[in-house]
């Protein structure tokens, strides 16, 4: 089984593709755990790959907004796809020109010249929702992105659909709610800054909160996230829903919450403040509080169990 990952070098990337070393199969379209002969990782920098013995892995740099590179991707027959890159929210807001064609040309051309019908998993995101929200939003509720990125990620879901109905791919898309944590420097992201609320105090840095600390986010683990991507490639088609499409089941915790359990693994001396910023508050007050499945569970899809557990994660992870 031939398989790629784009946005390979991204820490998404980086936990997928050595989730599949580590497993060496994943489910052909039958069903049948099939080894994996080859992982092909692509990204627009350098990637740092793992080094399994039982299958080939190459990298490639490339730029998704260039024709060329993407034909040349598309024309390698691969098993399986999983979808990772994508040019972020503040980046497509300022250039959505060159967005579309990152984030939903490169998949059309990908689509368009598919051979064989690989099954392809697609990272897609809460912000496909937008407008007035519910509290609690589930699989099924109308779609009104109020963002370019979020435009993007549901036009992609659109043709997912429709070339999984003319049989040139085995489609599936997971939206992701906020993902926890990506290790490094901080980011000019409001989704980071969530992150930020659990990475900098464990790394010994002070942090101030832009947030008032009764507001509720959804969150998922970096392994979860895996997990899920995998468990929906396995799945058999006859069990998807029918729009190809699902939620990742969030962990709905309040920003006080998440610092109580920070503390915990957080050096004592580590300074956490609060500083609303009515702005960013804004923007996470727009999101749902709570993101949930009616799909997820029959497809061995589950969220994480707690707050503890998307710490340990990312404490065991951050040097993948």
């Amino acid at each position: 089984m031939k398989v790629l990952i784009t946005g390979a070098g991204g820490f998404l990337g980086r936990r997928l593709a050595a989730e599949l070393a580590h497993n060496k199969t994943l489910a052909a379209s039958g069903g049948e755990k099939t080894p994996i002969s080859e992982l092909y990782l692509t990204d627009v920098a350098p990637i740092g790959v793992p080094e399994p013995s039982d299958f080939i892995v190459r990298s490639e740099t490339g730029d998704l907004s260039d024709p060329d590179f993407v034909a040349s991707l598309a024309s390698q027959n691969f098993d399986s796809i999983f979808h990772l890159a994508s040019m972020l929210t503040m980046h497509a807001e300022r250039d959505p020109g060159q967005s579309y064609l990152i984030n939903t040309e490169a998949l059309r051309q990908i689509l368009d010249q598919a051979t064989d019908c690989p099954k392809l998993v697609f990272a897609s995101s809460i912000a496909v929702f937008g407008g007035a929200l519910p509290d609690v939003v589930d699989d099924n509720h109308v779609q009104e992105p109020s963002t370019t990125y979020g435009v993007h990620k549901a036009i992609n879901e659109q043709l997912i659909a429709d070339y999984s109905r003319h049989g040139r791919v085995d489609g599936r898309c997971l939206r992701l709610p906020i993902v926890l944590t990506r290790p490094g420097a901080p980011q000019p992201v409001v989704s980071d800054i969530v992150a930020s609320i659990l990475r900098e105090p464990v790394e010994g840095r002070a942090l101030t909160i832009p947030l008032n600390s009764e507001t509720v986010v959804p969150i998922a683990s970096a392994g979860a996230v895996v997990r899920a991507m995998v468990s929906l490639h396995d799945a058999h088609e006859n069990r998807l829903p029918a729009k190809r499409a699902l939620n990742l089941p969030a962990l709905t915790i309040s920003v006080a919450d998440m610092v109580q359990a920070v503390r915990r693994y957080a050096p004592s001396d580590c300074d956490i403040a609060f500083a609303p910023d009515t702005a960013v508050q804004a923007i996470v007050d727009g999101w749902p509080k709570g993101f949930v499945s009616h799909y997820a569970a029959d497809l061995g899809i589950s969220g994480d169990v707690g707050i503890d557990a998307v710490i340990d994660d990312y404490l065991n992870h951050r040097e993948v």
